[in-house]
């Protein structure tokens, strides 16, 4: 049963990411806007925090030191993730799903959401410290939940594990939000009362159980520590391995239409799969692993990309290839591209049986 529910919700995700990005990927009016709830949301949260923090009833020792609280929260999330993003892979949906990406994103983990994290350290930090800004902020989170489910880069139970382990992180630093909050009283004396000091500290209080968390963080931190090694040494020998037997089709798939890289160069292809005809000038290995192959034809160029993740033989420079892939633009380049390549073979192998064209 748990199989089968886990395989229901995962078909839930994926519906919900192509249902939304159908929509916003419609007309530019549309695609514009999703553009802007992926990342505006998030700057009128951190807006929020900045009024919250110089405003009268939050702006307190007590209020302030919540605050800053959920700011360490956010930076603490962001740690977690980077750290689980060793330990455990999700292919973004754009890399498995029928959709067409609206931001320029890498191929790391999906699962949790960068974005959604921060955003819950903040929203948790303001209900705590001035609740009406707390629900404004909660509203824009979901805003901006929508808004990276609708650009194809995140799925919905991406966004809501970033923003429970925001507001989880939150809640792990309270207990030192006393100490905190006298320390915001006599850096900006005459903003309010600091929180009193308690007679016995937190610690003290609960000197059992915190030695059993204590004791469960050393324990967790060694095990994480060695399975990122093991993980880490694991992934580049199934990369090596798979290099070895890095072949692909000997033809694209019927799904895979012949579009030439002019029409994908200037925007123009509709498709979201796509096989391309051109000459390879150039290859070159990147820092995140990934290889980009420019492939020139009749005057314009597209980008092929392999990934760590889905190993392929690499072309020659100056050799004549038939490429099929993920057509993607890339913002941060401003180019478009192939991304990623699913197989390519010498020649052109689209052409009539007896015509392929190959130049070696």
């Amino acid at each position: 049963m748990d199989e089968l529910s886990s395989i229901e919700n995962q078909a839930v995700d994926a519906s919900l990411v192509e249902t939304l990005n159908r929509w916003s990927t419609a007309n530019a009016l549309r695609a514009d806007l999703c553009r802007a709830l992926a990342i505006v949301p998030l700057v009128l949260i951190g807006l929020l925090v900045v009024l919250a923090w110089s405003r009268p009833r939050s702006n307190s020792p007590e209020g302030r030191a919540e605050l800053l609280l959920g700011v360490l929260a956010a930076l603490g999330a962001l740690l977690l993730n980077l750290a689980l993003g060793h330990l455990f892979y999700r292919a973004r949906p754009f890399l498995v799903l029928d959709v067409r990406p609206l931001l320029p994103e890498a191929v790391d983990s999906s699962l949790f959401s960068d974005h959604l994290a921060v955003a819950g350290a903040g929203v948790a930090a303001l209900l705590a410290a001035r609740r009406s800004y707390g629900w404004i902020a909660l509203g824009l989170a979901g805003l901006l939940a929508i808004g990276r489910v609708a650009a194809g880069v995140q799925y919905p139970s991406d966004c809501l594990v970033g923003l429970a382990v925001g507001a989880a992180c939150l809640a792990v630093l309270v207990p030192i939000r006393g100490p905190v909050s006298r320390a915001l009283a006599a850096a900006y004396p005459g903003t309010g009362e600091p929180e009193p000091r308690a007679d016995h500290g937190f610690v003290h209080r609960h000197r059992r159980g915190s030695l059993i968390v204590l004791a469960l963080l050393l324990f967790g931190a060694g095990y994480g520590i060695r399975a990122t090694q093991d993980h880490a040494w694991r992934a580049a020998a199934l990369r090596a391995q798979a290099l070895l037997k890095a072949t692909s089709a000997p033809a694209p798939p019927e799904e895979y239409q012949t579009i030439s890289i002019e029409k994908i160069a200037a925007g123009k292809a509709r498709a979201t799969h796509a096989a391309v005809v051109g000459t390879v000038t150039q290859v070159s290995h990147e820092l995140d692993g990934d290889y980009h192959i420019r492939i020139e034809g009749k005057g314009a160029f597209i980008v092929l990309e392999i990934m760590p993740e889905f190993p392929i033989a690499r072309p020659h420079v100056g050799q004549q290839i038939t490429a099929w892939g993920v057509i993607r633009q890339d913002g941060l380049h401003n180019w478009w591209e192939l991304h990623p390549l699913i197989g390519w073979q010498p020649g052109n192998v689209t052409a009539p049986a007896g015509n392929s064209g190959a130049s070696d």
